[in-house]
């Protein structure tokens, strides 16, 4: 149906997924990474059909971190605590034109973020302090392209994202909303639905390439990210199911600015989501919202996150 597929369109942390918001679950440098876990899940390979679509999206994690985390030329001991809000807003084009007999799809993501750290520590010269700042500011802005087709009940695309260091940030222990690091990220995704039994299952592979922050010479590894959900309609427009996400470093961070060694971070989570699909008037409406709780974690903020998005077809 024409209304479902429109629920495709890269949702907020579509991005971020494009990065649209300081992801919850990565290493590296900060412990964030620049791709948002939890922003594919229900629709992950559907290209809606050609229009302009538009999704404002709220995000809220609370967590903390289980060992020393390099936060620019501070060390943020085991303990600290993060309260991360995001609200990005996503305007996702597709063209008439094919490419390759597939959809196009070419997508911005701009979210503004407010960040609550809080902890202990450890400074350049050995001294020790307990802090907390917070603060709002511009995050990491997200282009995107992708490309995908539809084969009687499976659809799939391909991704490639970029990160701009658009986002407000400062060299030491400062409320920073975006992290200096350019990236880019790439992947598949795939959506399948049984019809008879009105059940879709979804999944995103995908790869983050970091470039060096500059301004710290810290080389944040390289990451994997694999997202999924899987759901039954229960009534017209309404799924609701199951969604997770795996994740993995898989180089080690480096660079003169590393003082803290490899970094090598995981985490998996899993939690309920819904997915909702409506008309007001002649409009087509989508409605999702998932909650993640985290688990497995290493070198990384680990708790729960939230995520609530609602796109609109011009």
């Amino acid at each position: 149906m024409y209304i479902k597929q429109c629920c495709l369109s890269p949702i907020l942390f579509v991005g971020c997924a494009c990065l649209i918001m300081p992801s919850s679950a990565s290493a590296v440098e900060y412990a964030y990474g620049t791709y948002s876990l939890g922003s594919s899940a229900f629709g992950a390979g559907v290209t809606p059909p050609p229009g302009t679509y538009v999704t404002e999206g709220l995000f809220y994690f609370r967590g903390t971190i289980g060992t020393a985390v390099q936060f620019g030329d501070d060390i943020l001991n085991a303990g600290g605590k993060a309260n991360l809000f995001s609200e990005a807003t996503n305007i996702l084009y597709v063209p008439e034109r094919k490419l390759f007999g597939g959809n196009m799809g070419l997508s911005l993501t701009v979210p503004v973020n407010f960040v609550d750290y809080s902890g202990t520590l450890t400074g350049p010269l050995n001294n020790s302090i307990t802090r907390s700042v917070d603060g709002w500011g511009m995050g990491d802005v997200v282009s995107r392209f992708q490309l995908g087709w539809q084969l009687g009940d499976f659809s799939h695309l391909f991704y490639v994202q970029a990160v701009a260091p658009t986002g407000h940030w400062e060299r030491f222990f400062e409320p920073i909303t975006g992290f200096y690091r350019p990236g880019v990220d790439t992947g598949w995704a795939f959506t399948w639905t049984d019809r008879k039994k009105v059940v879709q299952l979804n999944g995103t592979v995908g790869f983050t390439f970091n470039a060096e922050n500059t301004a710290t010479n810290y080389q944040s590894g390289n990451e994997f990210h694999f997202e999924w959900a899987a759901g039954m309609e229960i009534a017209p427009g309404l799924i609701i199911g199951v969604v997770g996400y795996d994740y993995r470093q898989i180089t080690n961070d480096s660079g003169s600015g590393d003082t803290i060694g490899p970094f090598v971070g995981r985490v998996d989570a899993v939690g309920p989501g819904l997915s909702y699909t409506t008309l007001i008037g002649t409009t087509p409406v989508v409605f999702n919202m998932r909650h993640y709780q985290e688990f497995n974690g290493e070198n990384h903020f680990q708790g729960n996150s939230s995520i609530v998005s609602l796109t609109v077809r011009y």
